[in-house]
C-alpha cells in the first residue's frame, strides 16, 4: 500500500496536497512576477504587470499572500478549519485580477469619443502576455482546491 502522507516534526502531512498547495503558491509568485498584458501603441510597448495601478494595484499581493496562507497552513492545526475560508479568498482575488483584466481589454478595445474625434491618435493594441498563463492556471487550481476543501 502506497504511502500518501509523511511525518514533519509531530504533523501528518499530505504528499499530493502538499504539492497542490505548492503548485498554487508558485503559480501565484509566477503570476505577481510576469507581466500580464502587453499595451502596444505606435512604436512604443508597455507590459502591464498585477501590481500595476491600471489593474488591481496593491491588493494583487493578497494573491501571493492567500496561496502561501494556505500552504504554510496545512502545517497548522488550528488552520485546518479555516482553509476552506482560504482557498475562497485566493480564488476571489484571482478572479478580480482576471475581470480587472477583461475590463482593461475591452476598455482598451473600444475607442472612446476622443480617439474618434482625433485622427492622428493611435489605437492602443493589448495582447495577453507569457504571465496570463500562470493566472489563467492559478484560477483552475483554485477552484479545483476550493471544491475538494469544501468536500471535506
Amino acid at each position: 500500500m502506497e504511502q500518501r502522507e509523511f511525518r514533519i516534526g509531530d504533523r501528518q502531512v499530505n504528499r499530493g496536497e502538499l504539492f497542490e498547495r505548492g503548485a498554487l503558491a508558485i503559480l501565484s509568485m509566477c503570476s505577481f512576477a510576469l507581466p500580464i498584458l502587453d499595451i502596444s501603441t505606435s512604436g512604443a510597448t508597455d507590459d502591464v504587470f498585477l501590481y500595476d495601478f491600471q489593474l488591481i494595484g496593491g491588493a494583487a499581493y493578497l494573491l501571493s499572500l492567500a496561496y502561501a496562507a494556505g500552504l504554510f497552513g496545512m502545517f497548522a492545526h488550528a488552520m485546518r478549519h479555516h482553509m476552506r475560508f482560504i482557498d475562497l479568498a485566493g480564488v476571489v482575488v484571482t478572479i478580480v485580477a482576471i475581470s480587472r483584466a477583461i475590463y482593461l481589454i475591452v476598455q482598451n478595445a473600444i475607442p472612446s469619443d476622443e480617439q474618434l474625434s482625433d485622427a492622428t491618435v493611435a489605437v492602443a493594441g493589448i495582447n495577453l502576455s507569457y504571465g496570463s498563463l500562470p493566472l489563467l492556471l492559478l484560477l483552475a487550481g483554485g477552484l479545483w482546491q476550493l471544491n475538494k476543501s469544501w468536500r471535506h
